[in-house]
């Protein structure tokens, strides 16, 4: 079990590094990317089957799978039926590989290594990044917000948010080395979230990292080492910032959304049963209506809204039913699922690249699904729960006189 965790390890780091890139319009390989990174996930996913991980999904992602079957499938409908259904492939593959890496880390030990690995991975990414934009900040921008090798800068802000998860996570659990590279990893990427310019991912982040820090509100000593890390980073970092993307931050005022939104409901009304199937004018690439729930009700109308609130009802009794039953040391785990699960929730108001699989945010929603089931099921012996049936304990016989 143990190698067959640590292969999927260095499969997720490799997606997590292949994913971002196989949106960048200046390398000519993005294409070959995009089929790379879906070959990764299968791979990834039937390792992790092969590993006993199908036996151990719960209900909460039991029926996730169901409603990514329902959005993959209504492309059938659509006017590009086999264009869609390989597209939509990006956003199945990667949660079916997040679900599975999660519920194929059978121990807590195995699950820390293996993040440590994911954060470590982040972090690289993040110092490779920064340094592609100090050496040609020309190039790595586009009207003054980072947009790395021509990826979109809100893409890149989502990607930075989402390896901000695992950074953070690792700068606030682990001792020694491992809190200094994470916290060096976070600071960067509070960075490049900056350079993005971009609200939502920033709003990702703050949502996220605030659910983290939960935990850790009665012992606040535990948080000055990474505190002063991401401070130091943040103060000789930011003169490099571009102006651009700060003024866009701080401007409440502008709203690129609002036509976007009035589209979906344009939309959702023409087919409001069973949508539109796939939403895309050329069959190359999906329409982005930014908003990841008037995306699901375009594509795939009354039918995937109804089975989509029914997952979040899913997980949202997971949640209410993994906390008591979490040990101690499985609480880390528990609030990093949660700050994953409930920051891509909220995010979804403005983005739909969740749903698109366009991002590693769709593997992580997976694996946040496997990570807060895996906290009532690792514990079911280990921590009572209300009505959990107690072992008779043998009384010993009356001594006779």
């Amino acid at each position: 079990m143990a190698k067959g965790v640590s292969v999927l390890a260095l499969l997720v780091g490799a997606f997590l590094l292949i994913a971002p890139l196989s949106l960048a319009t200046q390398w000519e390989v993005s294409a070959q990317l995009k089929l790379v990174r879906i070959g990764i996930c299968f791979l990834g996913a039937i390792i992790a089957v092969f590993s006993g991980a199908l036996g151990r999904l719960g209900p909460a992602s039991k029926m996730m799978l169901v409603f990514s079957g329902v959005y993959v499938m209504a492309a059938v409908w659509s006017d590009y039926p086999l264009q869609g259904v390989a597209y939509k492939m990006l956003f199945f593959s990667s949660l079916c590989f997040g679900i599975a890496f999660a519920a194929a880390s059978s121990s807590k030990e195995s699950l820390n290594q293996n993040l440590r690995i994911l954060a470590a991975v982040a972090t690289v990414a993040a110092l490779i990044t920064w340094y592609q934009y100090l050496k040609n900040p020309e190039q790595s921008t586009q009207t003054g917000r980072l947009a790395i090798y021509g990826i979109n800068a809100n893409a890149v802000g989502m990607t930075a948010a989402g390896y901000l998860f695992l950074t953070a996570y690792s700068a606030l659990n682990d001792k020694g080395l491992w809190r200094w590279i994470s916290g060096t990893g976070t600071g960067i990427l509070i960075v490049l979230l900056i350079s993005t310019g971009s609200r939502a991912a920033i709003a990702l982040a703050v949502l996220g990292g605030a659910v983290q820090l939960v935990p850790w509100l009665r012992r606040p000593g535990r948080l000055v080492i990474p505190a002063v890390l991401v401070a130091l980073i943040l103060l000789s970092l930011t003169a490099s910032l571009p102006v651009e993307a700060v003024e866009r931050i701080t401007d409440f005022e502008k709203n690129t959304r609002a036509g976007m939104w009035r589209a979906g409901i344009r939309l959702f009304l023409q087919q409001p049963v069973i949508g539109h199937g796939w939403l895309s004018s050329s069959g190359r690439s999906t329409g982005n209506l930014q908003n990841l729930y008037f995306q699901v009700l375009a594509e795939t109308g009354i039918l995937g809204g109804l089975v989509l609130f029914s997952t979040m009802l899913a997980i949202f009794a997971a949640a209410k039913r993994s906390f008591p039953r979490s040990s101690r040391a499985q609480r880390g785990h528990y609030w990093l699922s949660l700050a994953i699960l409930v920051g891509l929730a909220i995010h979804g108001i403005a983005e739909s690249a969740v749903i698109l699989g366009t991002t590693v945010n769709t593997f992580l929603l997976g694996f946040a699904l496997g990570l807060i089931e895996n906290a009532a099921r690792q514990s079911r012996y280990s921590v009572p729960g209300r009505f959990t049936r107690q072992p008779a304990v043998p009384q010993a016989a009356p001594a006779h006189v």
